[in-house]
């Protein structure tokens, strides 16, 4: 899958998949892998929230255990995935939306932290959502 077809897969998993307020895609390029991450359903009643999450590589087999090495921080409290929604491993390139159990009471930002093994450092993707007001 090129570039451009990773775009617009991406793209289309955005708009159709997640559509909700805020849309505030956050990309990191390390090591030659790209990972991009947009929050989807973070409504206030929601039990349930969710981020299309799509990898792309350089070559290099996506073999990462997403359940494993994604955590959702908030408030201190950390919460780990309650589903994958996407591409099994391997290719070099993988979409799919990562469900969480919503944290309660809803803090104002929220960090999604990525730990790849072969990373020495996690990538970080922050949201900062003030006080929820759409």
């Amino acid at each position: 899958m090129g570039n451009l077809k990773f775009a617009a897969v991406l793209a289309l998993l955005i708009s159709v998949g997640v559509a909700a307020w805020p849309h505030v895609t956050q990309k990191s390029v390390v090591q030659g892998v790209t990972v991009a991450v947009t929050p989807g359903n973070v409504a206030a009643d929601s039990g349930m929230w969710d981020f299309a999450v799509a990898f792309s590589s350089n070559g290099r087999r996506l073999d990462d255990e997403v359940m494993e090495n994604f955590v959702l921080v908030g408030d201190g409290r950390s919460m780990k995935p309650l589903a994958w929604e996407g591409e099994k491993a391997g290719g070099t390139h993988r979409v799919g939306v990562l469900k969480f159990i919503a944290i309660q009471p809803r803090p104002k930002d929220l960090e999604l932290r990525l730990v790849r093994p072969s990373e020495a450092k996690p990538r970080v993707f922050r949201f900062s959502f003030g006080d929820w007001a759409a």
